[in-house]
């Protein structure tokens, strides 16, 4: 059999700090808040990062409790992919921190930076450098979103939404077993300018005009039209199973970017499906972009619904993320 990346190690991490929906409520003045977040997003409380916290710091500690479940020691790890929006800086790359931090002193490392779907671009990589690259065993892919530092926590669009926190996922090289099948990366380029943290880049450098105009908040500068995952989520997901002969009748669990409930629901019963076949985090962790599916799995496992790896008997796995830009990224994958 050809080497294929497995899933052998799952970690996680959100911020100790939580902030409730009626807490929001409260400074923003908004009676009603937290009744419409819970019915309409899904959102019950969020985490928030320390003071003295960063995003590598979230991943570090994500990384290290999935190597630890894994029993893999990190100068083992041959490759880290970072996904994030949120960057400690914005060069050098996330990712050559966290190699720092953790001591993966063998690893190679770059980030990818598809807004929330990055995340399944990145283990999209990751799978891929295992099956063509017999030098690699173990790649180390991490979701991380910091968001909450660019928040601007009068507006009350962007500040009841998003958190803070990390997943990560140890893919590794396996002969006996395949693991990761197929991919579907779409992109709608068209909404490059609606959703984002539009200062910082060449397009708007970081000028002290710009920051005491609090441009460089975090913003829906135009509407994203709710029903673009509605129609994006099924085709994306649906293309990704055909590639490997597969409907989605044939899968055992979908998870989805954490961004509404509605949606997710939806998308579901648009497929033939149920909510009974994915599981959700939204209420305890808020939306955390790109940490989204990777918490979603390792709270499955908590919750005993979907097995430790190692234990799994081979189930068929969906993901399905989307981001500002836009972009969509879907996976198949056994669970072993």
């Amino acid at each position: 059999m050809e080497r294929s990346a497995v899933v052998t190690g799952v970690g996680m991490y959100v911020p100790k700090k939580v902030l409730t929906n009626e807490e929001l409520e409260e400074m923003l003045q908004r009676p009603g808040t937290a009744d419409w977040l819970v019915k309409n997003v899904g959102i019950k409380q969020r985490h928030i990062m320390a003071d003295d916290e960063v995003t590598s710091d979230l991943c570090v500690y994500a990384a290290q409790e999935a190597l630890k479940n894994a029993k893999v020691s990190s100068k083992d790890i041959d490759l880290i992919i970072v996904s994030t929006d949120t960057p400690d800086y914005l060069s050098p790359a996330t990712s050559v921190v966290v190699q720092h931090k953790l001591g993966a002193k063998n690893a190679g490392t770059f980030d990818v930076n598809a807004a929330c779907a990055g995340f399944v671009s990145a283990l999209d990589i990751g799978a891929r450098y295992i099956q063509t690259d017999e030098t690699i065993e173990n790649v180390l892919v991490i979701g991380a979103y910091g968001m909450t530092r660019y928040v601007d926590w009068t507006d009350h669009y962007t500040c009841t939404l998003f958190a803070d926190g990390a997943g990560a996922l140890l893919l590794s090289a396996d002969t006996k077993q395949k693991g990761y099948i197929s991919s579907k990366l779409m992109a709608d380029g068209s909404f490059h300018d609606h959703l984002g943290i539009f200062v910082g880049g060449t397009v708007e450098p970081p000028t002290i005009e710009a920051i005491e105009n609090h441009r460089h908040h975090v913003a829906f500068r135009k509407r994203f039209p709710p029903e673009t995952n509605l129609k994006n989520w099924p085709i994306v997901t649906k293309t990704a199973l055909s590639k490997a002969g597969f409907t989605p009748n044939d899968v055992d669990w979908f998870f989805f970017t954490q961004v509404n409930l509605k949606t997710i629901e939806a998308v579901l019963h648009a497929m033939g499906s149920d909510i009974s076949k994915t599981h959700t985090v939204m209420d305890k962790w808020g939306y955390t972009g790109s940490a989204c599916v990777p918490l979603c799995i390792y709270d499955a496992i908590t919750q005993k619904k979907l097995p430790k790896p190692g234990s799994g008997h081979g189930e068929l796995i969906a993901l399905c993320t989307s981001g500002g830009g836009a972009n969509y990224s879907a996976a198949v994958l056994r669970w072993w």
